[in-house]
């Protein structure tokens, strides 16, 4: 009885193997890269919703201000707390800053 020679071959690289290959790969970084963007979005939108939130709180304080401005700035408010000194006025009082 003869002993079976074992006989090892070397294994060639089949184009069609390299090809099945890079094509599972790229599906893997295709999805990855979508979930990836996506969630990224979600959290720019999130962003730019508290951004556009600040934004519209920043305008309603400069419009309270510019409302306490004029009111501090206008005319019978300073003639009053002029009087209320004793300092007469006369008819030529100016007041700054109205041209704006």
């Amino acid at each position: 009885m003869t002993k079976a020679k074992l006989v090892k071959r070397k294994r060639k690289l089949r184009i069609e193997g390299i090809a099945a290959l890079l094509f599972t790969i790229s599906a893997f970084a295709f999805m990855g890269a979508k979930f990836g963007l996506h969630s990224y979005n979600i959290v720019l939108q999130k962003e730019a919703q508290q951004i556009k939130q600040q934004e519209q709180t920043l305008k309603e304080a400069v419009a309270n201000l510019q409302n306490e401005v004029n009111t501090l700035q206008s005319r019978d408010r300073v003639l009053s707390m002029v009087e209320g000194e004793g300092i007469s006025t006369n008819q030529n009082v100016v007041v700054v800053g109205e041209g704006e």
